[in-house]
């Protein structure tokens, strides 16, 4: 029994490296005010076909949908999708020797884990081209060792756009969220 018991106990420590609160670290920034006339068009330019790509498209034009934009083709802001699904281990570098800034960090693994961890980002900038400027920027970022990119899209989209329609600031907010899910 005693026996049992162990290796129940045992079982459910190595799942619990794969489950619980999932962090989606978030940056916002409005820009310049959006204009009365919430109508949008998404940006379709693409170096390569990619799949996952065109549905976070269509979940951040769902999302802006919610927030009471609407998607016409002609629109004056055009919004601007970048996805990436990259191993977590090593940091991502920016800028030249003289200005380099970390804009991803490296993460380490939990204990027990059994798999390697992956960043999943979503970047929304929306464009007022009638202005000529940008209206807004948001990214959210995951961590996740078995959690699928494709189940990420709807959270998010949400956090990177739960900025928009803020108040205009002089620089960019950062927020983390933490939801239950897949790890």
């Amino acid at each position: 029994m005693i026996k049992s018991l162990s290796w129940i106990l045992a079982g459910s420590i190595a799942v619990s490296g794969c489950s619980g609160p999932i962090q989606t670290r978030v940056q916002t920034h409005q820009v310049i005010a959006s204009p009365a006339e919430k109508q949008f068009t998404i940006s379709s330019l693409d170096a390569v076909a990619n799949q996952d790509l065109a549905l976070a498209r269509d979940v951040v034009a769902k999302s802006l949908s919610a927030k009471g934009y609407q998607l016409t083709p002609n629109a004056s802001i055009l919004v601007h999708v970048g996805l990436s699904d990259r191993l977590a281990n090593f940091s991502i570098n920016a800028g030249d020797k003289t200005a380099e800034e970390t804009i991803a960090i490296a993460k380490k693994a939990k204990p027990l884990q059994s798999c390697q961890d992956r960043e999943h980002r979503l970047t929304v900038n929306l464009f007022d081209q009638a202005r000529g400027s940008k209206l807004y920027s948001g990214n959210a970022s995951e961590y996740h060792c078995k959690g699928t990119i494709q189940k990420s899209l709807p959270f998010l989209a949400k956090s990177a756009l739960s900025g928009l329609d803020t108040d205009v600031s002089e620089a960019p907010r950062s927020a983390t969220h933490s939801r239950l899910g897949t790890d």
